[in-house]
C-alpha cells in the first residue's frame, strides 16, 4: 500500500553538525555563480587592457544616437531624470525591505558590493585620464541632480548592476525580470542620450556583474534546494512506495545522496542533482579541456535531464555485461527542475574505507573482474577508485556512480580507468598488491596501457590527494606496472596541451608589446586615430581574413591527388591558425593538417609529403611576388626597406654557399643531409610531380598561395585606408610582403612582435604618419590574427567531434 506525501520524514541532522562549514545551513554557494564571476572577469579584464592601452573609455561615443533626445533637450532631460528616480525609488526599496524583514547580512552584502563596483568604475575612469569627453560632460551638467544625467553615471550604473545580481537569489522570477529589463533599459537610455558611451557601459555591466557574483560567491546564496520531504514526495508520485528519506552519511561527487525505506524493507539510493551540479559539471570539464588533452573526455550532456538518463543507461548496459552495478530502479524529475536516480542500495562500504587487513585478494581480484567485463562492454567509467567501489558484507565488489561514464569508450579511455584504480589501490593497499591483482586478470598487456597514464594530470583530484600523503608512492606503481607488463619502461604520454605559464607568457609578451608599440614608433598619442578611423573598412578587413582561410583549404586540397572535401578542410585551417598561437614556426599547424589528411583517407607519409609541398608553394609564391612587387614600387621602397647592394648580395650568397659546403663536409652534417635533408626533398620533389601530372591541382595549389598572400595584402591595405589612406596597394604589398619575409625568421607564434615592428617601419618608410601606422597594423593583427581564435577553437572542436582529426 502506498502511503501519501505525508508519510514520515526523517532527516538526520548529521549534515548539520558538520563543523567544517564555512556557510550557515541556510546559505551555500552555487557554482554558477562561480561561473559568472569568471566570465564576468574575463570581460572587465578585455576592457580593463583596452582602457589602459587607449587611455580612453569613450571613443566613440561624442554625440547621442537620436538627436531629439539629446541630453540637452527637454525629452532627454525627461528620460534622464526617469532614470535616476527610477534609480533612486529601486535602493531605498531595497533598503526598506532588508529592514523590515531584518535582513542586515543582505543589505551589509548588497551595500558593500554597490560601493565596491563604484570604486572599481572610478578606478577605471582614472586610468582612462580622469577626464570625460565634452559631449559627456555637457548632459552631465543639466537641470539638478535628481533630474540631470550627473547621477547615473558609470558608477552608479555598475552599482546598480551589482545590487542586481547579489540580490537575484533572493527575488522571485518576475521581479529578477523586471529588475534586468529595468537596468537594460537605463543603459539603452544613457546611449541614446549620448550621456554614456558603449564601452562605458559594458565596463560598467561587467564590473557589476562580477562583483555581484563575487558576493554571491563569497556569501553564499539561500539554500532552496529539495530536501528529504520534497525527494520523498517526488518517489511517491512516481509511484515509487517509500516510508522515510534522509539524508545519506556518504560522500557523493556531483549529486546529493539521500536513502529512502522502502514499504517491502529494501532501501533505495536517491541521487539528486539539480542546477548546481550541472554547473559544477560545467566548469570542471571546461577547466580540463583548457589545461589537459587526449584524456577522454567528452562534450557534456545538453541538459541536466540527459546527463541523468546518460547515468541510467550506463548502469543498465553495465548490469546486462555481466558487472556487479546496483540496479536502476527509475529517473524521476521534480518540480523545482531537479532530476532523481533511484536505485538499489549496496548494504556495505566503500573500499577505501575497509580495513587493509579485512580486504582480501579475492576481493580485489573480484573487482579486476567486474572491471575487465566493463571494458569488454566497451564502457570506460572514468571516475574508477577506491571511493566508487563498495563492498558488501560478503566481500563483494561493486561499481558505483557512472556520472562521467563513457559508451563506446576508446582504448585509450579504459586505459585511464586502469591507471585510475590502480593508484587508487595502491594508496590502500600498496603498490605490489594493487598491481599484482590487476595483472593476474587483465594480463600485462591491459596494465601495459596504462603505464605511461600513471602521472598526477591523468588522474582524479581525489586521487592525487590519496597518493599525496605517501611520497614516492606514484612512482613505485609506475615501476611495478611497467615490471608486470613484462615491456621495457614508457615514456609518460603528454597529456598537457598547453602549459599555464606558456599561455601567461604569451599574453604578456603580446600585452607589453602592443602596449609599447606606440613609445617604440616615438607616437605620442596614435590612439587618437582609432575615434576619427573609418570603420566601414572593417567589415572588408575581416572578409579578406577569412578568405585566407579559403584559400588556404584550395591550396592543401591542390597538394594531394585524392579529392578531400572543402568544407572540413577549411575548418582544417581555422584549426590549424588556432593551434599555431601556441606553436612557433607553424609547427603545430602542420601536424594538424598530416593528421587531418591521413583521416581524411591520404596515406600517412603521403599526407606528411603534401604538407611540405604546400608550405614549399607558399614559399615559392612569396619570392615571386616579393620579386614583382618590389620591381612595381621602384624608388618608393628605398626608405622602408634599404636593400644591399649587387656586389654585397652575390657576396652574402658566396658566404652561405661556403658554410653549406663546410657542414657537409663534416660527419654530423653528412649524416643529416642523407638522414633527413635528402629523404624530405625527395619526398616533396614525387609529391609535386605527382601533383604536376594534374594540372588542375597545380592551379588549385599554386593560386592558392597567391590568394592567400593577395587577401593578406589587401586587408593591410584596407587597414591602412580605415586611417586615413596614403601609398597605394603595390606600395603596401611590398611592405607586407618585406616584413612578412623578415617575421618568418622569428621564433615567437606566428611572428608575434617581429611583424608588427616590422609593418609599422614599412609603412613609416612610405610615408605614413606613425600614428595612423601603428593603428593600422594593431587592426590589421587584429582582424588576422587574434579575431581568428575563437573560430579556430571551434573549428577545432568540430573536428574533433566529427573524428577529423
Amino acid at each position: 500500500m502506498t502511503k501519501s506525501p505525508g508519510t514520515q520524514v526523517e532527516s538526520l541532522a548529521v549534515a548539520g553538525k558538520r563543523r567544517d562549514r564555512i556557510l550557515p545551513p541556510a546559505r551555500y554557494r552555487h557554482p554558477g555563480d562561480l561561473i559568472r564571476l569568471i566570465i564576468a572577469g574575463l570581460a572587465l579584464a578585455v576592457a580593463l587592457a583596452v582602457t589602459v592601452a587607449t587611455r580612453a573609455t569613450y571613443a566613440g561615443a561624442s554625440a547621442a544616437a537620436v538627436t531629439a533626445l539629446a541630453s540637452s533637450s527637454l525629452p532627454g532631460r525627461v528620460l534622464a531624470g526617469l532614470v535616476q528616480a527610477i534609480f533612486v525609488i529601486a535602493a531605498a526599496a531595497a533598503l526598506a525591505v532588508t529592514l523590515r524583514y531584518r535582513r542586515f547580512r543582505l543589505l551589509v552584502s548588497l551595500a558593500g558590493g554597490a560601493l565596491l563596483a563604484s570604486a572599481a568604475l572610478i578606478g577605471i575612469v582614472q586610468l582612462a585620464g580622469g577626464e570625460r569627453p565634452r559631449a559627456l560632460d555637457a548632459g552631465a551638467s543639466q537641470w539638478s541632480w535628481l533630474t540631470g544625467a550627473s547621477l547615473a553615471g558609470p558608477a552608479l550604473l555598475a552599482a546598480a548592476v551589482a545590487g542586481t545580481v547579489a540580490a537575484a537569489p533572493w527575488l522571485s522570477r518576475p521581479w529578477r525580470r523586471t529588475a534586468w529589463i529595468t537596468l537594460w533599459l537605463a543603459a539603452a537610455a544613457r546611449l541614446i542620450t549620448g550621456t554614456a558611451s558603449p564601452v562605458e557601459v559594458a565596463v560598467a555591466f561587467a564590473a557589476g556583474v562580477m562583483v555581484g557574483a563575487g558576493v554571491l560567491v563569497l556569501f553564499g546564496v539561500p539554500d532552496r534546494r529539495i530536501g528529504p520531504g520534497g525527494v520523498l514526495a517526488a518517489l511517491v508520485s512516481a509511484g515509487v512506495p517509500v516510508a522515510r528519506v534522509e539524508p545519506a552519511a556518504v560522500e557523493a561527487k556531483g549529486s546529493r545522496p539521500f536513502i529512502a525505506a522502502a514499504e517491502d524493507g529494501e532501501s533505495l539510493f536517491i541521487k539528486v542533482l539539480g542546477s548546481d551540479q550541472r554547473d559544477a559539471d560545467l566548469l570542471y570539464r571546461a577547466y580540463r579541456f583548457i589545461r589537459l588533452r587526449d584524456i577522454g573526455d567528452t562534450r557534456p550532456a545538453a541538459s541536466l535531464v540527459q546527463a541523468v538518463e546518460h547515468q541510467a543507461r550506463a548502469a543498465v548496459m553495465a548490469e546486462r555485461a555481466g558487472v556487479a552495478v546496483p540496479a536502476v530502479r527509475q529517473v524521476i524529475k521534480t518540480a523545482d527542475g531537479s532530476v532523481l536516480l533511484a536505485m538499489d542500495r549496496v548494504n556495505g562500504s566503500s573500499l577505501d574505507q575497509i580495513p587493509v587487513q579485512s580486504t582480501s585478494d579475492i576481493t580485489l581480484r573480484d573487482l579486476w573482474k567486474q572491471v575487465d567485463r566493463l571494458h569488454q562492454a566497451r564502457i570506460a567509467h572514468r571516475s574508477l577508485r577506491a571511493a566508487n567501489i563498495m563492498v558488501d558484507r560478503a566481500g563483494r565488489p561493486w561499481i558505483v556512480d557512472f556520472s562521467f561514464s563513457e559508451l563506446g569508450a576508446t582504448q585509450r579511455q579504459m586505459a585511464l580507468d586502469v591507471a585510475e584504480l590502480l593508484t587508487s589501490l595502491a594508496a590502500v593497499f600498496g603498490a605490489d598488491r594493487a598491481v599484482g591483482s590487476a595483472a593476474a586478470i587483465i594480463g600485462p598487456e591491459g596494465v601495459a596501457d596504462a603505464v605511461p597514464l600513471l602521472q598526477p594530470l591523468a588522474l582524479s583530484a581525489g586521487t592525487r590527494r590519496a597518493i599525496a600523503r605517501n611520497n614516492g608512492l606514484l612512482a613505485r606503481t609506475r615501476a611495478a606496472a611497467a615490471a608486470a607488463s613484462e615491456r621495457e619502461a614508457q615514456d609518460l604520454a603528454r597529456i598537457q596541451r598547453v602549459r599555464p605559464r606558456t599561455l601567461l607568457a604569451i599574453a604578456a609578451a603580446a600585452g607589453a608589446f602592443y602596449y609599447l608599440l606606440p613609445q617604440l614608433a616615438h607616437v605620442g598619442s596614435s590612439w587618437q586615430a582609432v575615434q576619427s578611423a573609418d570603420w566601414a573598412w572593417l567589415p572588408l578587413v575581416i572578409a579578406l581574413s577569412a578568405l585566407t582561410y579559403l584559400a588556404s583549404a584550395v591550396a592543401l586540397m591542390g597538394a594531394v591527388v585524392p579529392r578531400i572535401r572543402l568544407w572540413p578542410t577549411v575548418l582544417a585551417q581555422a584549426a590549424s591558425s588556432f593551434i599555431n598561437r601556441v606553436s612557433p614556426a607553424n609547427v603545430g599547424g602542420m601536424a594538424l593538417n598530416a593528421r587531418y589528411l591521413q583521416k581524411s583517407g591520404v596515406e600517412p607519409s603521403a599526407g606528411v609529403a603534401a604538407v611540405g609541398v604546400n608550405s614549399l608553394a607558399g614559399a615559392i609564391v612569396h619570392l615571386i611576388l616579393i620579386v614583382v612587387f618590389f620591381s612595381w614600387s621602384g624608388r618608393g621602397l628605398a626608405k622602408a626597406f634599404k636593400l644591399p647592394s649587387g656586389s654585397k648580395l652575390l657576396l652574402i650568397l658566396a658566404v652561405v654557399v661556403a658554410i653549406a659546403g663546410i657542414l657537409l663536409a663534416t660527419r654530423p652534417g653528412r649524416r643529416f643531409a642523407a638522414g633527413k635533408l635528402v629523404p624530405g626533398l625527395k619526398s616533396a620533389a614525387g609529391s609535386l610531380r605527382r601533383v604536376a601530372q594534374r594540372p588542375g591541382k597545380m592551379f588549385m595549389l599554386f593560386g592558392g598561395s597567391v590568394l592567400i598572400t593577395l587577401a593578406y595584402i589587401g586587408a593591410l591595405a584596407a587597414s591602412v585606408r580605415a586611417f586615413g589612406g596614403g601609398p597605394g596597394v603595390i606600395l603596401v604589398g611590398a611592405v607586407y610582403l618585406g616584413a612578412a619575409a623578415i617575421a618568418a625568421a622569428a621564433p615567437s607564434p606566428g611572428g608575434l612582435g617581429a611583424i608588427e615592428a616590422a609593418l609599422v617601419a614599412g609603412l613609416t618608410g612610405v610615408g605614413v604618419q606613425a600614428g595612423p601606422a601603428v593603428s593600422a597594423v594593431l587592426l590589421y593583427r587584429v582582424a588576422t590574427y587574434w579575431l581568428p581564435v575563437a573560430p579556430g577553437w571551434l573549428s577545432w572542436r568540430a573536428l574533433l567531434r566529427r573524428e577529423f582529426i
